[in-house]
């Protein structure tokens, strides 16, 4: 349920933020503007709901979600700012740091779980990594075309 309260109040803060991009530094603004969205707001809402699922099935203790809700949160905000426009990465750069950041995932995740739970956060990665990639490949065959 933590989760749920967290990815609620994470969609609520990013909401609003244009609200208070008169209260940001040029650098922020800068990065900001910067930022490429892969998803779309429904794409998005929909990847949420299906891993806040996902991770209920793991049936974690609030101490070990608090911990897992901190880790992915690092991790998939790396990935997001990977194909920013002022990034020096290329797209096949792109393409070899998603499953090296999934691997920093999964690294500081095994401490937290049994065997059975790190098993089934591996099917949850790979699923994950997966429509990321997918996306990936998509918007780069449309930015080609245009």
């Amino acid at each position: 349920m933590k989760t749920f309260k967290l990815i609620l109040i994470g969609i609520c803060i990013f909401s609003f933020t244009n609200i208070n991009a008169q209260h940001l530094s040029q650098k922020q603004i800068a990065r900001k503007n910067n930022k490429v969205a892969l998803f779309t707001t429904q794409e998005f809402s929909n990847l949420h709901i299906w891993f806040y699922n996902q991770v209920l099935d793991l049936k974690l203790s609030n101490e070990v979600e608090d911990q897992y809700a901190g880790i992915i949160s690092k991790y998939t905000y790396r990935m997001s700012r990977l194909d920013d426009k002022d990034s020096d990465y290329s797209y096949d750069e792109i393409l070899k740091e998603i499953p090296s950041l999934i691997n920093e995932i999964n690294k500081h995740t095994k401490p937290l779980f049994t065997d059975k739970q790190y098993n089934d956060h591996l099917k949850i990665m790979t699923s994950f990594e997966q429509t990321v990639l997918n996306k990936l490949a998509l918007k780069n065959s449309q930015d080609i075309k245009d």
